[in-house]
């Protein structure tokens, strides 16, 4: 036996445990950091191999690997993974499952009409990661709709819960309601593994539209915010818009509407200007307004209204003289101051105000200077002056007496024609016809035939009016007041939209009366 050196010895000895080290360190152990790992259907698997072991070394971290390519992490069941390390598997299972309930978006409760309650109009947005169903469950009449209070509905909230497991047979997609009254309503989802939640809340169903209470109203604007001073007489046309905008129907509390239940109505308005009067110290407007009242079920409710406009804080006499229309008095007392009569052309003066020269002019039937008529008279025909002058001796020798009058309304027609061709040459939108306007302006020309003024015996219309008599045709009727300034400010009035025209003949004379309205 051959001997070793001591020095061999050693070498060998160092050698053998540099191999035993080295062998300890080539059988790092790999542990798993569970057997099955459970993951909720709709998240992801981690790819961090570290997640999938029980306190590994730095090496084993740096020479393993993750092999999940059988999972299938958008369906339910079971799948093999692996965790590789050193030539070697340590196999794993991944169990896909679905205990979530479904999440959805609800309502905290209902109003409705009585009509047909889907579970649409419950639940939505339904978010699961497996497919879902739902429908109606349960439905309840709790209460009448008079025992309930609107102000408590408002502060419900529905009940969200996953206490009762419901049948899907059982299911309803719609439910009709047609009885007023409170319902409670439960609607439940459920997704393919069985999951559900369950949504209870009230429905309230009202078939009664609410009321509106008033159909007369008298309103006060306050006005003084629009200066005359500002107002150039080249704008004066536009005074009459810049009041209308003052009424504010969005708050009117004398629009309100009552409803048995509903404390939280809508009302919106729609309004036209039926007449606008400048004759008396504060300007008045009367409006027609349409109201619309909609409960939040959806109930709704009509109205018109007769509103009358008094703006205040408004110097309607400065407002007249800077615009130059024509203020036609109606006070008794004061036309029987500023009228007269005179055998001189017609037989009658009609006196009126006019602003825009601020003095009182002596006018005929036309409203006419006398120059003005000398003017019209001369520009007739013959045969329209042997007529005009006929119908003035006749109506003087019998006095008004064994009359046989009629209306001609084609001649009312006619000048309606003629006043829009006025317009139009003038470059002023035309007018429409108001039906509504011309039984007033019947009723006038009537009066005219026995009081030649503004005064209306039958009650007051706040329009603008031209009357005349003696013409004895629709020309002759028109070339008179449009040869008198006030009566052509009244035809070009561009702010005038509507007119009514009416033609009396009572006999011996012809009678006439123009009524505009904004």
């Amino acid at each position: 036996m051959k001997n070793t050196s001591y020095k061999n010895k050693q070498f060998v000895l160092l050698g053998m445990t540099f191999l035993s080290v080295a062998g300890i360190a080539g059988c790092s152990k790999v542990e798993l950091a569970q057997s099955t790992v459970t993951l909720e259907l709709g998240d992801e698997l981690s790819e961090n191999v570290a997640d999938y072991l029980q306190d590994p070394d730095e090496k084993i971290l740096k020479g393993a690997s993750l092999d999940l390519s059988a999972v299938d992490e958008t369906k339910v069941g079971s799948y093999n993974a692996a965790v590789a390390y050193d030539g070697k598997n340590y196999p794993f299972t991944v169990e896909v499952k679905d205990t979530t309930s479904p999440q959805c978006k609800a309502k905290d409760y209902i109003y409705m009409q009585p009509g047909t309650l889907i579970v649409d109009d419950l639940v939505t947005e339904i978010k699961d990661a497996s497919e879902t169903s739902s429908g109606i469950v349960s439905c309840e009449r709790k209460d009448d709709l008079a025992a309930c209070d609107y102000d408590d509905m408002l502060q419900k909230k529905a009940v969200v819960d996953t206490t009762d497991s419901y049948d899907e047979a059982d299911y309803q997609e719609s439910v009709q309601l047609d009885e007023e009254g409170c319902y409670e309503v439960t609607a439940q989802v459920k997704d393919s593994e069985g999951n559900f939640t369950d949504i209870t809340l009230n429905v309230y169903v009202d078939g009664t539209a609410p009321e509106l209470a008033q159909n007369v109203i008298d309103l006060d604007v306050d006005a003084s915010g629009i200066s005359i001073d500002d107002i150039n007489t080249d704008d004066a046309e536009k005074i009459a818009d810049m009041l209308h905008e003052l009424p504010d129907f969005s708050n009117a509390e004398w629009a309100a509407a009552s409803d048995a239940f509903c404390g939280d109505n809508a009302i919106s308005y729609e309004f036209e200007q039926k007449s606008f009067n400048l004759q008396k110290e504060n300007p008045v407007e009367v409006l027609n307004v349409h109201c619309t009242v909609q409960d939040k079920a959806g109930n709704e409710n009509e109205a018109d209204y007769e509103v009358t406009v008094t703006y205040t804080g408004l110097d309607a006499e400065a407002l007249l003289e800077k615009t130059g229309l024509i203020l036609q008095t109606s006070d008794n007392n004061e036309n029987e101051k500023n009228s007269s009569n005179s055998d001189s052309k017609s037989g009658t003066i009609n006196n009126q105000k006019v602003a825009k020269t601020g003095e009182n002019q002596d006018v005929d039937d036309f409203g006419m200077t006398d120059d003005e008529w000398v003017a019209m008279f001369e520009a007739m025909t013959p045969d329209e002056k042997d007529a005009y002058l006929h119908s003035l001796w006749n109506y003087d020798q019998d006095n008004g007496t064994n009359q046989s009058g009629y209306y001609n309304s084609d001649y009312a027609q006619q000048v309606f024609a003629m006043v829009n061709q006025e317009r139009a040459d003038n470059g002023v939108a035309a007018l429409t016809w108001d039906s509504s306007m011309a039984s007033y302006s019947d009723r006038r020309v009537m009066e005219i035939t026995t009081d030649f003024s503004h005064n209306s015996a039958g009650g007051e219309m706040n329009v603008g009016e031209n009357i005349a008599k003696g013409a004895v045709s629709p020309e002759m009727a028109m070339d008179g007041w449009m040869r008198s300034d006030g009566h052509r400010a009244n035809i070009l009035n561009a702010s005038y939209t509507k007119i009514s025209v009416s033609c009396y003949y009572d006999g011996y004379t012809y009678y006439w009366v123009q009524n505009f309205a904004y």
